[in-house]
């Protein structure tokens, strides 16, 4: 790693690195290591020719007792950039043990997989007694796999199908494969799902079990709210990607241009980022996806976005607020999968799993407090009740009425904030989007007056007695908020199809700067949630100029704020936040 990576690097990670040393993480690993099953047969870099003339390498785990029998088996199979051979099993792991992300990262358990797994994939140990086969694919141009490197391409999409197709023609498959992983291993299964690759949809692809993972990744990461990404593209550059390419660096930027400046060079949706989002609508196979509430700022919004735009007849999603990786591989979520990919791969659809809710709900009351698991049939709830809460004009609170005269709620564009709240008279169910709507304007000195502004969103529950109740977030976060937005208030312009009453969508393909004096209306999309509220706890908006809870390696820019934020209330100024009640059952 050159000098300049180095420094990039350590900016973005020094948070994270910091609290893994001083945890002891670091050396002791949040996360347990079995040894592999002795049935077993372990074939790695098996290479997998591409009609471009190529080779792809990828692992590939049977049994050896249904081997000696000439049995077939279906397949759980994942494809990514990491370099399939970082697993402990070949000591290609720090200190022989886990992926290096487990020392970096805190869990909330200890996740546990064999040393066959790599870092965000589906673990030989669970698949092989159930009957599959698995394939870890390495990407073209990652590891030892032939051709160009690129982030979520369409090449990218072709290779991945004709390797599931070679995979189910080998002769001991069954020619039926399922499509399982975390991240990148998520999002690399909508393209192929979709038929974006040549070729279509692979006819043997039977069904996709994405584990959260972005679909826009413009909107939902690089750009979100309109606001540049600064952290985590360079992290995830240096960490992830770079040590994995089979090339120079400078063969890469040629490709996808250097991860550090996309906001830069791509500052609107463009065409580069739109060859990178799936069409959901055209996803019909059986899916399986999970969408976190604790992974704003990443995978949240996205994973939602699918379950809601597939357009399968068979679709589920599970929902939590744990951390990805303590979820996916927990015993619930494992033998959840196995029985869904039972039904649809193995083709066992009498196995019960077709009866199954459309959606698993997890509603938590704080961090650790689960108030309720239910199924429901659709995200959003069709019950939901949309209420509106007032900022009042002297900033005491919010009402569920209007102020009738208009009031400004005003702090500095560097330092302050706005804090307003509201106690709920009884317990309050608050699950999907909110909004939060404000008529706000940018004030400067004599000499100058900012011409934009940006603003961090959060949204925090209190106790009874006002203290703050934490949440899990994103990375390893023990104490987030309940949800998060932002906006820059020069990318208010909305995508007027793709936007609803409860969640707006920017359209990104301009700017449009402030006059002095101007006052506009802007929306604010707030993460989904579902949090629990007893009669007498409280609900606390915060507006900044500033993230309100950092999360690294994520650092959004907010280099547009100076001078004073103000905020209009009341009177013809409807500067209210919305929010999602779920009626109580009588």
């Amino acid at each position: 790693m050159d000098l300049r990576g180095l420094y990039e690097t350590l900016k973005a990670a020094r948070v994270l690195l910091g609290n893994a040393i001083r945890s002891g993480r670091l050396f002791r690993p949040q996360c347990r290591v079995t040894k592999a099953h002795p049935d077993i047969l372990c074939e790695y870099d098996v290479a997998i020719p591409m009609s471009d003339g190529t080779q792809l390498t990828a692992n590939v785990f049977r049994s050896k007792s249904a081997d000696e029998r000439g049995e077939r088996c279906p397949v759980v199979m994942c494809a990514h950039p990491y370099d399939n051979h970082l697993i402990p099993a070949l000591g290609k792991t720090p200190f022989g043990g886990p992926p290096h992300q487990y020392r970096i990262i805190p869990q909330v358990g200890k996740p546990e997989f064999s040393e066959l797994t790599s870092w965000e994939a589906p673990d030989p140990n669970f698949w092989l007694p159930a009957g599959y086969a698995v394939v870890n694919l390495n990407l073209p141009g990652y590891a030892n796999s032939g051709g160009k490197p690129s982030v979520f391409s369409l090449h990218q999409a072709t290779c991945f199908s004709e390797a599931i197709e070679w995979i189910a023609e080998q002769h001991w498959c069954t020619g039926a494969i399922g499509l399982n992983g975390v991240s990148y291993l998520a999002i690399s299964q909508y393209a192929v799902a979709a038929g974006q690759g040549e070729g279509g949809v692979p006819p043997s692809l039977r069904a996709i079990c994405p584990w959260e993972g972005v679909t826009d990744m413009y909107r939902d990461l690089m750009c979100e709210g309109g606001v540049p990404e600064e952290g985590f593209p360079v992290f995830w550059w240096h960490t992830e990607v770079k040590p994995a390419i089979n090339c120079t660096e400078e063969e890469f930027f040629a490709v996808e241009g250097r991860p550090a400046q996309w906001h830069q060079d791509h500052r609107f949706f463009d065409d580069y980022w739109r060859a990178k989002t799936p069409r959901l609508e055209a996803i019909r196979v059986p899916m399986l996806i999970c969408a976190s509430f604790s992974d704003q700022g990443l995978h949240t919004r996205g994973s939602f976005r699918a379950f809601r735009k597939v357009a399968s007849e068979h679709k589920w999603v599970y929902t939590h607020r744990s951390l990805k990786w303590d979820a996916y591989y927990s015993r619930e979520v494992q033998e959840l999968t196995k029985r869904f990919f039972d039904c649809f791969v193995k083709g066992e659809r009498d196995n019960g799993f077709l009866e199954t809710a459309p959606v698993r709900l997890e509603v938590r009351s704080s961090r650790d407090v689960i108030h309720e698991i239910r199924g429901e049939s659709e995200w959003p709830l069709a019950r939901t009740v949309y209420k509106k809460l007032y900022l009042s004009a002297d900033g005491a609170g919010l009402s569920d009425e209007q102020p009738p005269t208009a009031g400004e709620l005003c702090y500095d564009a560097r330092l302050g904030r706005l804090k307003v709240r509201h106690r709920f008279e009884e317990d309050t169910e608050v699950t999907g989007y909110m909004k939060l709507r404000l008529s706000v304007e940018a004030r400067g000195d004599s000499d100058t007056v900012p011409d934009d502004m940006t603003l961090f969103v959060c949204v925090e529950k209190l106790d009874a007695s006002g203290r703050v109740m934490p949440f899990y977030g994103s990375v390893g976060n023990y104490q987030d908020a309940v949800a998060r937005g932002l906006l820059r208030v020069s990318r208010r312009a909305l995508d007027l199809t793709e936007s609803t009453e409860w969640e707006p969508v920017l359209e990104n393909q301009s700017e449009q700067k402030l006059a002095p004096g101007e006052i506009v209306e802007v929306d604010i999309a707030i993460n989904p949630s579902s949090t629990f509220f007893r009669g007498g706890e409280a609900l606390e908006l915060t507006v900044s100029p500033k993230e309100v809870i950092p999360s690294p390696p994520y650092k959004k820019s907010a280099a547009s704020n100076r001078g004073v934020h103000v905020v209009h209330t009341g009177g013809s100024h409807d500067s209210h936040l919305l929010i999602p009640v779920i009626p109580q059952a009588a």
